[in-house]
C-alpha cells in the first residue's frame, strides 16, 4: 500500500537550502528524502509530548 503524500512550501535562505541540496546529493540522497528523515527524527524525538497534547485535546 503506498503512503499518501502531500506537497508542502516552506522559506529557507537560498545560500542554506543549496549547501543544503549539495550536502544531500554528496551522501547520494536528495533534500526530499533528508527532510523526511529529520521529520521521522523529531517525531520520535517528541512522541512523548505528541502524547501528551492529545490527551489534552480528549
Amino acid at each position: 500500500m503506498q503512503k499518501q503524500m502531500i506537497h508542502k512550501t516552506i522559506q529557507v535562505e537560498k545560500d542554506l537550502w543549496d549547501k543544503f541540496k549539495k550536502i544531500a546529493k554528496y551522501k547520494d540522497s536528495d533534500a526530499s528524502k533528508e527532510i523526511r528523515k529529520f521529520i521521522k527524527q523529531y517525531l520520535a524525538e517528541n512522541s512523548q509530548l505528541f502524547l501528551e497534547a492529545e490527551a489534552k485535546q480528549k
